[in-house]
């Protein structure tokens, strides 16, 4: 097998045709009884429908097509994608936590974009478990999940600011879990209980604030609403108490690093940031 390397970008005008592959596989997956909601740029795109307009104003660029699944279903998912013509993708020179919660699959025809499929969990900055969750909205990953999944990067770039911008946009925050809303409370539960992601998703939240002031497409308007969301959770997050053990990490702050490393398998599939860029 040829060794994998990072998808080249494409124009944000090509989203049509990674939605309609992503679709096909998902297809795919339901008519097997399998979990796979995507996650990332296209989760936001089937999400947000209302706003893709700005994500090809500010020229997003779209790489592969990205999936969450449950490793229980993993052989069932080889399986399938070895139906629909792809391949495990893999080789030399690839440390094996590249595939720990993860495989790739790629099409030898080069037709269709290459896919990413995590299991169980996105374990980059800040760890997000998604066991138990895929069953709570169809084609996507849930709402909260998608937000936490672009809030939770330590080096986050522009792309990601732009994805966050869009949600933030298009979704109300809720007390709970509901339709096309983000729950506050999930997100309240996991930053209660981990300082250091606290600590990013605040630093997180600053920058999308100064974000939108470099785009000319938004009106006040649009960036009073995104504003009143981000006050809005973080003062959910900020009225919840805090454990004594999130209290002393707390004391001692970025001093000690917060996050955790992306592994080495990563940077060598051209990852080379502290984040995943989905």
């Amino acid at each position: 097998m040829d060794r994998p390397t990072e998808p080249v970008g494409e124009p944000f005008s090509a989203w049509p045709e990674y939605v309609a592959e992503a679709e096909a596989i998902i297809e795919a997956a339901e008519a097997r009884g399998l979990h796979l909601r995507l996650l990332g740029a296209l989760a936001v795109i089937k999400q947000c429908p209302n706003h893709v307009w700005l994500l090809e104003k500010t020229n997003r660029v779209l790489t592969d097509l990205d999936f969450m699944g449950y490793d229980r279903e993993i052989r069932d998912v080889e399986r399938m994608f070895a139906e629909l013509g792809y391949e495990v993708l893999g080789g030399r020179g690839v440390t094996m936590d590249v595939w720990v919660g993860r495989r790739i699959f790629h099409d030898p025809s080069g037709g269709r974009r290459r896919v990413d499929v995590f299991l169980d969990r996105l374990d980059f900055c800040h760890p997000i478990d998604l066991r138990g969750r895929l069953d709570l909205q169809p084609v996507t990953i849930p709402l909260t999940d998608l937000l936490l999944e672009k809030l939770q990067i330590v080096e986050i770039n522009e792309k990601d600011l732009k994805d966050l911008v869009v949600l933030l946009l298009e979704h109300p925050i809720a007390d709970r879990q509901a339709p096309g809303a983000f729950d506050a409370s999930h997100v309240v539960e996991l930053l209660s209980a981990d300082w250091g992601f606290y600590y990013t998703v605040s630093l997180n939240l600053d920058r999308i604030r100064r974000y939108m002031q470099t785009i000319p497409d938004l009106s006040d308007g649009q960036r009073a609403l995104v504003e009143g969301r981000i006050d809005h959770l973080w003062q959910k997050v900020e009225a919840e108490p805090k454990s004594l053990r999130w209290k002393l990490r707390a004391r001692v702050g970025p001093a000690r690093r917060w996050y955790q490393e992306v592994g080495e398998g990563y940077r060598e599939l051209g990852r080379e940031s502290s984040a995943w860029e989905g």
